[in-house]
């Protein structure tokens, strides 16, 4: 059980953190990692999630070191900005693209293995050039998928697909939908990742995708409608949690929301309406 954070359960709590903030992109620290680690761990976060486009260029030791220092882990690294910034591809038309994802994914799960973290698939799986390609996309990107999964299998690392709104992705918006394509294709070491900002935009129901998801749901991103903090908006926090509870998820639930209307707001908003959801 988290100790720090004073929550119920075993789930814990997780900061966000990259090079330099972006008032579109849900991330809420920047800047010399020691100092951002420090406050994070004294408002109560258990980790942190690292938000780079390559690892070779995130400062892992003294990320490592700040993180020891104070007592947190490295929860996650995210790798959509290898997508936005770089257009790397799992379902690539080019083939040399879609290797070059698949390796920058690697690279990812290499850094992660030494801290048992996870890796996140989301924007990096890409989208679809038409409708048309749907099914051969679905096929490539299952395939892409797999040897990424295997991987890390072997790496000890954990491996967590995204269900994301259609404004982002075209294609596997639904919890629901991304449930189904993690089973019916058997992708190994492979949970899903629910983001409460995507959910409150494609899931009818936020609390039966969880529900659906069960012992599938391997990581947890909370951001309110606004995809500001949590509280600052309107989605109904204490059903979610109530949901949690339910499948009994003792994973970590990060923070990715927007820096706004600052980092430090949100970074201690978010801590603040999460306790006060359960």
């Amino acid at each position: 059980m988290s100790i720090k954070n004073g929550l119920p359960d075993q789930m814990k709590l997780s900061a966000t953190l990259t090079a330099e903030l972006n008032q579109y992109a849900p991330v809420i620290m920047a800047g010399e990692p020691a100092s951002k680690i420090a406050m994070a761990s004294r408002l109560g976060y258990d980790a942190i999630e690292l938000h780079w486009a390559n690892p070779t260029h995130i400062p892992l030791k003294k990320i490592t070191a700040a993180c020891r220092e104070n007592q947190v882990g490295i929860s996650a690294f995210a790798t959509g900005r290898a997508y936005v910034q770089e257009g790397l591809s799992l379902i690539h038309e080019d083939s040399d693209n879609r290797k070059a994802a698949i390796k920058r994914l690697k690279d990812f799960i290499d850094a992660a293995s030494s801290h048992a973290a996870t890796v996140i698939i989301g924007c990096i799986r890409g989208n679809l050039v038409s409708e048309a390609h749907r099914e051969i996309a679905l096929k490539t990107l299952a395939h892409s998928t797999k040897i990424v999964a295997e991987y890390a299998q072997e790496r000890n690392a954990g491996i967590v697909f995204e269900a994301i709104n259609r404004f982002e992705n075209n294609y596997l918006n639904t919890a629901l939908e991304t449930v189904a394509f993690i089973k019916e294709n058997d992708l190994p070491n492979t949970k899903i990742l629910l983001d409460t900002f995507h959910m409150n935009i494609e899931d009818a129901d936020m609390t039966h995708a969880i529900l659906n998801a069960g012992d599938l749901l391997g990581y947890v991103h909370i951001a309110d409608s606004n995809r500001h903090y949590a509280g600052a908006g309107h989605i109904d926090l204490k059903e979610i949690f109530n949901a949690l509870r339910k499948v009994n998820y003792k994973g970590y639930i990060s923070a990715e929301c927007l820096p706004l209307p600052d980092a430090d707001t949100s970074l201690a908003g978010w801590i603040r309406g999460v306790k006060n959801a359960f």
